[in-house]
């Protein structure tokens, strides 16, 4: 499942997806998917919306007992795109909605259906179809770039669906303790979510993908200075870098678009496979590249023991 990100589109994938659709180990084993949506809106309703896309549409087709790779579902998603993935693979329980909201959700005066929204939105647990999820240029603690103020004036810019429009409405009357916070229309949107000052960032950045989903990070940067100030243009190393991940791959001398990049394109197809040998689905050691270190074309990857940042 590819998830594109901030004013991007489903076609900025093509050119990773016809390389890798070249090996016939991917061709004969996955089938890709994309997912559209409108970049603008609040992060939290994109990824209700690519949850319930991928809900019914794994229905439609009969489920993991109809097919079972259905249930083996590799969520890829580049900057904004991987935010809305990460929704998809972690129990938030409630401290998603505590570090946003100071009033607990039931204490709100709501009508069901707002409700309703607020939970499933801000409330996730981890799809059960997901087995795996990989961060592209992905801002895990926020982007610079939507602090400035040209992105805060294209934020404004945004007109939010009906449904979301009523429930910022219902929550801003729900309570006087709720009129105390700044929920205008531009702060609640994507760009401002990505802020590295947003509760939503700082909130969801501290939830850590669930047990039992692997998870791997490829994070471009531009030249070959220190990873502690690099950045790809947009979102920078310390951004996007997260502890407890499976595998960390630096793409070295590459922007934040870094999809067409044939190293990206390369640990993309790593993991594929990896995840294929870990299932039996092919044997071990399918020509995945090698073990160890590998380096090639400007990238480095290192296999990383659980918890032990590259």
């Amino acid at each position: 499942m590819l998830v594109h990100g901030t004013a991007s589109s489903a076609a900025r994938w093509a050119n990773m997806v016809n390389d890798l659709m070249e090996d016939p180990v991917i061709r004969n084993h996955y089938e890709f998917w994309f997912f559209s949506y409108a970049t603008g809106n609040p992060i939290p309703y994109s990824a209700l919306q690519l949850r319930q896309s991928l809900e019914k549409a794994v229905a439609q087709l009969g489920g993991a007992k109809a097919d079972p790779a259905l249930g083996k579902i590799t969520l890829i998603g580049h900057s904004q795109g991987g935010l809305l993935a990460k929704m998809l693979v972690v129990n938030t329980g409630d401290r998603l909605w505590n570090g946003m909201i100071s009033v607990p959700l039931d204490r709100l005066k709501l009508r069901p259906a707002d409700e309703k929204l607020l939970r499933d939105a801000l409330f996730p647990k981890p799809l059960p179809e997901a087995r795996s999820v990989v961060f592209i240029s992905t801002p895990q603690h926020g982007s610079y770039v939507a602090g400035l103020s040209v992105a805060q004036f294209v934020g404004r810019l945004v007109t939010f669906p009906v449904s979301v429009q009523e429930v910022v409405r219902a929550v801003f009357a729900s309570s006087p303790e709720t009129r105390k916070l700044n929920m205008r229309p531009w702060r609640v949107g994507s760009v401002y979510g990505m802020s590295p000052r947003s509760s939503f960032i700082r909130s969801l950045a501290a939830i850590p993908v669930a047990p039992g989903i692997d998870s791997h990070s490829i994070i471009p940067v531009l030249g070959d200075g220190p990873l502690k100030t690099a950045d790809d243009g947009v979102v920078t190393y310390e951004s996007a870098h997260i502890p407890d991940v499976q595998s960390e791959l630096v793409v070295r001398h590459s922007g934040h678009s870094t999809q067409s990049n044939p190293v990206t394109t390369a640990e993309v197809r790593r993991i594929l496979i990896e995840q294929l040998e870990k299932d039996g689905t092919v044997p071990p050691d399918t020509d995945t590249g090698g073990k160890g270190t590998v380096t090639s074309l400007g990238g480095s990857y290192t296999p990383l023991p659980q918890g032990e940042p590259q």
